[in-house]
């Protein structure tokens, strides 16, 4: 049961919301996961392709989190015999 895809929403700030499937076991601890991709992307030694200049030249990070959040737990969480994160596709909203 622990390999089988469950749903994470991420709250993207004014990126709007977007739903990732992920191993049961990483659902189960979502936060912990957060906090361990957050000191990842943030480390300034860390080669991710996050990293871009600012207009006066300071570091700066630019990614999309729903995207970099998946590409981490992928690379540097799952093991290769579980079934890799993914981002669902936009989902339309229809209101009533």
């Amino acid at each position: 049961m622990t390999n089988s895809p469950s749903p994470i929403l991420l709250d993207l700030g004014q990126g709007g919301c977007r739903l990732i499937l992920t191993p049961a076991r990483i659902a189960q601890h979502a936060k912990e996961y957060q906090l361990q991709f957050d000191q990842w992307l943030t480390a300034p030694a860390s080669e991710h392709g996050y990293w871009v200049a600012s207009p006066d030249g300071t570091p700066a990070l630019c990614y999309d989190g729903a995207e970099a959040f998946v590409r981490w737990l992928n690379e540097f969480v799952l093991t290769p015999d579980e079934t890799p994160a993914s981002v669902v596709p936009v989902l339309p909203v229809l209101h009533f």
